[in-house]
């Protein structure tokens, strides 16, 4: 009649599903991390590209810390309807 479905399938399609669930709230997560702090972040990673070919980062790691205060200073600010457009800049 009925053809019996393995249970075992039933749950490995299970766990195969929560393990992309999950792996696409951390993409999530990570997306809206580096776009908050994507410029600090690019500074940085050039800083030690220049550093690494030998030359002088010093301006970089500068603007890194400038970009990461800027960063700072936007997320200790109040966010609300009333000011939405303009914390999009």
């Amino acid at each position: 009649m009925f053809k019996k479905t393995s249970n075992k399938r039933l749950q490995r399609g299970q766990g195969m599903t929560e393990y992309i669930i999950i792996v696409g709230v951390i993409a999530i997560a990570a997306i809206g991390a580096f776009g908050y702090f994507g410029s600090t972040v690019e500074s940085q990673i050039g800083g030690m590209a220049k550093e690494l070919a030998g030359g002088d980062a010093t301006n970089a790691r500068i603007q890194a810390e400038q970009q990461a205060d800027q960063a700072i200073n936007k997320g200790q600010g109040v966010n609300d309807l009333k000011n939405y457009v303009q914390g999009n800049n």
